[in-house]
């Protein structure tokens, strides 16, 4: 049996008073909940119990506190017990630090990913969270995100850990590389993108994913962007460090005049920017799928736009002045990406490609070969001379 509620005694050689209280939890279980009061004047002793003992209904239902003595406060905070509870306080550190909501929204994000991953039970205690695996978050998302994506949620997410390790919540854990190798390029062929238009449910819809198509805007630039007359005006982005300018001709103003008018309509109902334009990467998303190509997204739209561009001018640092690329690297990858090869998938491109298709053959026939090597260049069978 559970001893009785004592309120005030010294226990073994300490000098300290503590208290106890015996209770039942909501299953019936007998509960002792024994504390040191930490502190041997008793008068002291007696207002630390009353602090205690103004919880005692919140102990029944299982919580646990930091007492304001053991903190230096002057009141009596909730012990962080779960994965659940860290984190809470962990967005209210955030707020009170003044951060954007959109890197609120965005933690908020990787928390609900490492969730949904099974890496994170809300309901483990917070000291277990050392054990975390932040490979398997990696394995689980991969093939379902982006590379980039699966980075912006794993610094995210360790960032909170970082948090949880600073205050002496939990010990430290197994870090691991957030760095995934980049999605390599991918567009689509003129075939595939007959396909979408066809697929996708709106004229709407049709017209926005061709101005994306046209300009190689990424997801968010066309509504960040300021527009003077015809010329859609970028601002500096952490992918992009320099102002970049699009010009536009009549139609696709038009269109982005529409695009404007439907963002700002949702703007009243929606919570964040990202989710307001979000609405034409989920539509592009459904028709995708559709048409079987479930992995490709919005970026391959600007991927398109980039391997055309190199296909029509044939001048990577041209192409990579255009499009914004902070490095010619990004833009190499563009590079690999034969005439040949862009032909079959760009038909549309015909004129274009077809003058850059000149390239020497294997037997070098336009050069003058020495007659001593010759004899290497004839062709034999199982050691036969044919």
């Amino acid at each position: 049996m559970a001893k009785k509620t004592r309120q005030l005694f010294k226990q073994g050689r300490s000098n300290n008073w503590t208290t106890q209280i015996a209770y039942c939890d909501s299953d019936g279980k007998k509960i002792t909940y024994k504390k040191s009061l930490g502190t041997s004047d008793k008068q002291e002793a007696w207002r630390r119990y009353e602090e205690i003992k103004s919880k005692f209904d919140d102990l029944k239902e299982g919580l646990r506190f930091t007492w304001s003595w053991e903190i230096k406060s002057k009141s009596t905070e909730i012990k962080v017990q779960t994965v659940q509870d860290a984190f809470d306080k962990y967005i209210l550190y955030q707020e009170a630090n003044g951060l954007k909501s959109e890197t609120i929204l965005g933690t908020k994000d990787a928390y609900r990913r490492m969730v949904i991953s099974k890496c994170v039970p809300p309901n483990m205690a917070i000291k277990q969270l050392k054990t975390i695996n932040l490979e398997e978050f990696k394995t689980y998302w991969t093939g379902k995100h982006s590379p980039n994506t699966i980075n912006q949620g794993l610094n995210k997410f360790k960032a909170f850990l970082n948090y949880c390790v600073s205050k002496k919540w939990m010990l430290n854990y197994q870090n691991v590389s957030s760095t995934l190798h980049a999605k390599p390029v991918s567009y689509f062929t003129d075939d595939e993108f007959k396909a979408l238009m066809d697929a996708l449910e709106t004229d709407e819809l049709k017209r926005a994913v061709l101005f994306y198509h046209q300009t190689g805007c990424r997801k968010s630039e066309p509504f960040i962007a300021k527009r003077v007359g015809s010329t859609l005006i970028i601002p500096p982005m952490k992918k992009n460090p320099e102002e970049r300018r699009v010009q536009l001709n009549e139609v696709l103003c038009k269109i982005h005049d529409e695009m404007m008018a439907r963002f700002n309509k949702r703007k009243e109902f929606v919570k964040s920017d990202k989710a307001n334009w979000d609405w034409w990467y989920l539509g592009l998303k459904k028709a995708c799928k559709q048409i079987g190509l479930d992995q490709r997204t919005l970026h391959d739209l600007r991927d398109t736009y980039i391997i055309r561009l190199w296909a029509v001018t044939g001048d990577i640092h041209l192409v990579s002045r255009i499009v914004g690329h902070s490095d010619i690297k990004q833009t190499i990858e563009y590079a690999r990406f034969t005439p040949h090869e862009l032909l079959v998938h760009f038909p549309s491109l015909n004129e274009y490609l077809k003058p850059r298709l000149k390239m020497a053959n294997s037997l070098m026939d336009a050069t003058e070969i020495d007659a001593t090597y010759k004899n290497i260049l004839e062709v034999t069978d199982g050691g036969r001379t044919s």
